[in-house]
């Protein structure tokens, strides 16, 4: 069972190709700590950073825990996640974007108790969502995913009701054909 919190700290000196960082001042250094709080909610603790691109899945797994337990929190993120709460204490205005895991999509963002919408952008090419926070205190974001399964349940349901509603509808206007032709003919 894996054993949360894990925290993993990067700057200047250890950045990993899929962690990008716009700094706020160029010349000062910057930190981020990344920590897997619990299955669903990460922290990032930003010192000197204005923009942010992080992959999820590169993240999870460089924070120490065992392949075993990577593969299942990336697995509950994407099969079983409703949301994966996301807390971020940094200062001023940051741009922020998290590549999901495969498989998830992004239905909504939220500010975490207030249910606030935060506007955001989905990045299908990248499969992430960007947004912009901009902070007085640290913010907590929930963000809405949904997978690709429910995602394609959604799709051919509403297809299906499509189907019914058209079907009812033709049988309809044929029966007021009918009772048409039957007045014509009286």
């Amino acid at each position: 069972m894996a054993q949360f919190p894990k925290t993993v700290t990067y700057d200047d000196t250890n950045r990993p190709d899929w962690l990008v960082v716009i700094k706020e001042d160029p010349d000062t250094a910057f930190r981020l700590d990344i920590t897997v709080e619990d299955w669903s909610r990460i922290r990032f603790t930003e010192t000197n950073i204005e923009g942010l691109l992080v992959d999820l899945n590169r993240a999870i797994t460089d924070t120490g825990l065992s392949v075993a337990d990577v593969n299942a929190l990336i697995a509950f993120l994407r099969f079983t996640a409703n949301k994966i709460t996301v807390v971020l204490d940094g200062t001023g205005t940051d741009t922020i974007e998290i590549v999901l895991p495969p498989g998830l999509t992004v239905a909504d963002v939220l500010k975490a108790g207030t249910n606030e919408r935060i506007p955001f952008f989905f990045n299908a090419a990248r499969n992430s969502v960007v947004m912009n926070v901009t902070f007085a205190s640290e913010v907590t974001v929930d963000i809405l995913v949904r997978s690709i399964q429910v995602t394609l349940n959604s799709a051919v349901q509403s297809i299906v009701n499509i189907m019914v509603v058209t079907t009812v509808l033709k049988v309809i206007f044929e029966q007021l054909g009918g009772l048409m032709q039957e007045v014509r003919q009286a």
